[in-house]
């Protein structure tokens, strides 16, 4: 028997097997595609998304929370994710797409190319189910202008239920008008370096047991960069096990190098003969850089330093007022200096780093923490 199937005012002939009509579109990954001359929009399934091994700190719980929000609210929930390349950021975003189609059949859109305008607006619209649309890396892909347009996307306007999640590796790329507009997008999630605790958790199921013994020594070695991100511990846990190696040996030859690093603000603490000298006598309240790779060099005030005046004489030789004598910045200012040869202790749950050298004198850095503010910080 023969089929015909109808498109717009045109018709094919077709089989009956090729007619595989949905009500509504499977769970699982698919790409938006356009027809050849600025046709019609349709959509290309892809792989889905996998996940192997133990999710590490905060994911499930942030993925349980942005579900259950995302199915609470009756019609769009945006969610940006922030952070550098290796964060975290992506897997939390693919662990939503995988539980998301698991527990709730709901598939997932991935916007690969700079979609926007109302046509795409209409096609989406048109998919009435709830779906989840993820924009990777969406400072790179989307321009401002770009970014101008997809607003109405995100405004909610169309009652269509759809999670937006946005993945970026700078905010301050990201429009304005999306940044502290929870109507557009709803989270905004910051991914940082891993602290101490994620760390030693990872080498507890991951690094092997004659070699537990170097965790403390790698948690020293994440302190010395702003962002010591996931990627970067795995390739030096997978190369510590490798080679039966400590941290500092794996870190010759892998691309994870200290130098690379912009480092960290720290707050400066300066101890000579005993005596904290007073924060307002530093020149500088605190110090950038990496300490194990930069020469350090702090100025403070000098105590009890006298104030020298000079006389004149008039043309008949009387003496008149003194006057100040202008000084030279070493006669007013100390400078000292730490190199990493002075240093002697690192707390790298705090970031904190010690030195003491060949003049007595002991700086102590402490890393200064990141704090997003919010209303509550005004009480």
């Amino acid at each position: 028997m023969t089929y015909f199937l109808k498109s717009g005012t045109s018709f094919r002939v077709t089989s009956k097997e090729a007619l595989d009509l949905h009500e509504t579109l499977p769970a699982g990954n698919y790409v938006v595609k356009e027809m050849p001359m600025e046709g019609p929009l349709y959509l290309e399934r892809i792989d889905s998304f996998s996940f192997k091994g133990k999710r590490y700190g905060d994911m499930d719980s942030n993925t349980d929370r942005i579900l259950s929000t995302f199915l609470d609210r009756p019609s769009a929930t945006g969610v940006m994710l922030a952070g550098e390349k290796g964060s975290g950021k992506s897997h939390l975003a693919k662990n939503l797409a995988i539980e998301a189609a698991a527990r709730f059949d709901i598939p997932c859109i991935v916007i690969n190319a700079p979609w926007c305008g109302d046509k795409f607006n209409a096609f989406m619209q048109s998919i009435e189910q709830p779906t989840m649309v993820l924009f990777d890396e969406f400072e790179k892909v989307y321009d401002e202008e770009d970014q101008e347009k997809a607003l109405t996307l995100l405004d909610g306007v169309f009652p269509s239920k759809k999670l937006f999640v946005i993945t970026c590796n700078d905010k301050w790329r990201i429009n304005q008008n999306m940044r502290n507009r929870p109507g557009r997008l709803f989270y905004m999630l910051d991914f940082d370096g891993l602290d101490a605790t994620f760390i030693t958790e990872y080498c507890n199921d991951n690094l092997k047991p004659r070699l537990q013994h170097y965790t403390d020594k790698l948690c020293q070695v994440a302190s010395l960069f702003a962002k010591f991100n996931f990627d970067m511990l795995k390739a030096t846990v997978e190369e510590m096990n490798r080679y039966d190696e400590a941290p500092e040996k794996v870190l010759r030859m892998l691309n994870v190098k200290p130098e690379f690093d912009k480092g960290n603000a720290y707050n400066i603490k300066v101890v000579k003969d005993g005596e904290e000298v007073p924060q307002n006598d530093l020149e500088d309240e605190t110090w950038d850089g990496n300490p194990l790779q930069s020469l350090i060099q702090i100025m403070y005030r000098k105590r009890d330093v006298p104030k020298l005046r000079k006389h004149r004489t008039n043309e008949i030789g009387e003496a008149e007022a003194a006057t100040p004598v202008r000084r030279s910045t070493s006669d007013l200012w100390e400078t000292v200096r730490f190199t990493a040869a002075d240093l002697t202790k690192i707390d790298s749950k705090v970031g904190k780093f010690v030195f003491l050298n060949k003049d007595g004198i002991t700086l102590v850095l402490d890393k200064v923490k990141e704090v997003s503010y919010n209303y509550m910080d005004a009480f």
